[in-house]
């Protein structure tokens, strides 16, 4: 392989260096991945045998690419480095050693969906001595059991963290885990978390296991480092408990996986676990102008929980400072966006080099229905598009029915969200409202219910009482909502385990409502393009499709574009309401940082005075605790939001020598 042209000094360094632990914080947009391609080739080239080389990484694709890259840069050998993700590492390894756990080689693995499904067939065998109390539905148990396991705290505090009110059945749920584990050993069933788990234990207790995997591969690379739980981060070290050659490439700054069970302490404390560790910073950016790294840099800065480094960039273009938008309201907010947009397509930018990027899903509702009214292509990544929401399209039936009761399919709809009917008086019940033409206020209304054993009969009545009722009073938009909110936030209790978070989106619907005097204009500009409907899970390339890109910041990680825009930096929306502690603060601020540095040209950074649930907030302290000189952004104020910039300031004043260590760490 010939010495590459296109390496900075400092990546040459990583590339070259000798055997050993090694920790590579590799900054936004420093060529991480290239750094690890030549590191690859270099290992083979100079004679490590591939087969001895394990690379972990997140992600089977980035695996297969990186390798495929080390291939074209070197010659067929690199084909012999073992690749994957953890969990593929974990499968082979116990297909290998799992007898010594009691697991035949022959288990079948489930994926989250028959993991949940696991759950729910222990979960009926479990609950059914009683149906006094509401119990937590499958969904809800596996993700309570799944945070415990990769966050490595207690049940109690993982009910405690996302289903407080799941709390008394803290021991019934442990129990219902425990008989969870026996269901899945008896039938030879492993999940995703128990291939970590049985790799660990195995790695832990079984010495010779322990070298005997540790001398077959001598060098151990891991990606993205910074996203490792405890569980992957105690598996990559015991790895290299005999040899300590393990090189890691990650980003301090860029750990914001906490909730799935991500510790920035893996990185941090790295050197601690290997104190021979050689540290190595790649700080040249080849992707964002000085000017947008000025402001991530001084963003860190405030960090209390960091590996302090500054990034440079190689382009010679300071760049814009970066915007911040001054707005009234979030109307306000998504209308300028929308308006920019447009200018910048004018200006011959290309939708698909411009993204929008939010804290959480919800905060791109209002403007997802601004860039739908404008006729801006956009697709939507990390939440699901805000009018396909199951809770938001029960709340529209309800208008639905109101607005023009022959609407058979939200009758459908609402009727299936009333207790006692199911699917079979449903139809039965859509064959009585067409019978009386629909017409709840008949005086043959009363035969819906005519025959309907009690419980049918008693939610039903009151069904159309409220329906009756809110017709009646012909109020407002608004209005109607809240009367809707009413009838429907018990029922939204009921059917979610999540409701807490699923009313900041009903929240927004009622500001939308707002701005409509009628309920016809209302759900008119509700109708989105059925062409911009896409699998809001998957993260796909843009298949030479002109669109915008909305994304949560969590989604965004890894890509960049030449316009971005950030939404919300208000305290309470960035960083998010919910933070207590410091290390959850320190992961918003890093999140903040993934946002700023995805912008490649000029970044926009969006502030509306009159913030989430309609109330004045002050601007994210991630920027106003920033120095002023030099400017580090430009405020550009709308004429609406001088108005209130004085009110709202008030607001704002190993084996042998290394296995004793390695454990020592992580039962600490």
């Amino acid at each position: 392989m010939k010495h590459p042209n296109d390496l900075n000094e400092t990546q040459q360094i990583v590339v070259t260096s000798g055997q050993g632990p090694h920790l590579i914080l590799a900054g936004a947009g420093t060529g991480k991945t290239k750094t690890l391609v030549h590191r690859l080739s270099y290992l083979v080239e100079s004679g490590m045998d591939p087969k001895s080389i394990l690379l972990l990484t997140f992600s089977r694709r980035a695996a297969r690419e990186m390798l495929f890259r080390a291939t074209n840069l070197l010659d067929s050998r690199v084909r012999s480095v073992t690749g994957g993700t953890f969990h593929s590492f974990c499968l082979h390894f116990l297909r290998r050693f799992g007898l010594s756990q009691g697991i035949p080689p022959n288990f079948t693995i489930m994926d989250e969906n028959e993991t949940t499904d696991c759950i729910g067939l222990v979960r009926d065998q479990f609950w059914s001595k009683t149906t006094e109390k509401r119990f937590p539905k499958k969904e809800t148990l596996a993700e309570i059991f799944s945070t415990s396991f990769n966050q490595q705290i207690s049940l109690e505090k993982a009910i405690t963290k996302e289903y407080p009110s799941f709390l008394t059945f803290t021991k019934d749920i442990q129990s219902l885990r425990t008989s969870f584990q026996e269901y899945k050993l008896k039938y030879n069933l492993l999940d995703f978390d128990d291939l970590l788990h049985f790799t660990k234990t195995i790695l832990v207790e079984n010495e010779p296991i322990r070298k005997n995997i540790s001398n077959t591969y001598k060098s151990i690379l891991v990606d993205e480092y910074q996203d490792t739980n405890r569980i992957q981060a105690h598996i990559a070290c015991l790895l290299a408990s005999i040899h300590e050659n393990i090189l890691v490439v990650g980003d301090d700054a860029q750990c914001i996986y906490g909730f799935r069970g991500a510790s920035v302490h893996n990185i941090l404390d790295f050197p601690k676990i290997f104190p021979n560790t050689k540290t190595i910073t790649l700080t040249k950016n080849y992707r964002s102008t000085q000017n947008i790294l000025n402001l991530a840099n001084g963003v860190l800065e405030q960090s209390s929980i960091n590996f302090k480094k500054k990034l440079q960039s190689v382009k010679e273009d300071q760049g814009k400072l970066p915007s911040l938008l001054l707005t009234e309201t979030l109307h306000d907010e998504a209308n300028l966006i929308a308006n920019q947009i447009l200018e910048l397509h004018e200006d011959g930018v290309k939708f698909s080099e411009i993204a929008i990027l939010f804290r959480a899903s919800y905060q791109s509702n209002v403007l997802e229905i601004n860039l739908a009214a404008k006729n801006i292509p956009y697709r939507k990544f990390g939440g699901r598009k805000f009018l396909e929401l199951s809770h938001t399209k029960d709340i529209l039936a309800y208008f639905r029915v109101l607005n023009n009761p022959r609407d058979v399919l939200a009758w459908n709809r609402i009727l299936l969200l009333e207790k006692h009917i199911g699917k079979k008086y449903t139809k039965l019940l859509l064959q009585s409202l067409e019978s009386i033409d629909f017409n709840i206020f008949s005086e043959n209304e009363k035969e819906l219910w005519f025959g309907l054993p009690t419980d049918i009969s008693h939610s039903l009545q009151n069904l159309v009482l409220f329906l009756q009722t809110t017709a009646k009073e012909k109020l407002s938009t608004v209005l109607t909502f809240e009367q809707i909110l009413k009838h429907y936030i018990p029922i939204l209790e009921t059917v979610y385990d999540d409701y807490e978070k699923r009313k900041n989106d009903l929240e927004t619907l009622k500001i939308l409502s707002n701005e409509f005097k009628d309920l016809e204009d209302f759900l008119a500009n509700l109708t989105l393009d059925p062409k911009d409907s896409l699998d809001p899970d998957l993260v796909k390339d843009q298949d030479n499709e002109d669109s915008l890109t909305l994304s949560t910041v969590h989604s965004s990680k890894g890509l960049e574009w030449k316009h971005v825009f950030v939404l919300q930096v208000n305290e309470g929306s960035f960083p998010n309401s919910r933070i207590r502690l410091t290390e959850e603060l320190e992961e918003e601020r890093r999140l903040f940082y993934v946002a700023i540095t995805r912008a490649a040209f000029h970044l926009y950074l969006s502030y509306p005075i009159v913030g989430d649930k309609n109330k004045m907030s002050p601007l994210s302290r991630f920027l106003s605790d920033l120095q002023k000189e030099p400017p580090l952004f430009e405020s550009i104020t709308s004429t609406s939001a001088d108005r209130n910039l004085d009110k709202n300031s008030q607001n704002n004043e190993v084996d042998s020598h290394r296995f004793t260590e390695i454990q020592n760490y992580f039962l600490n």
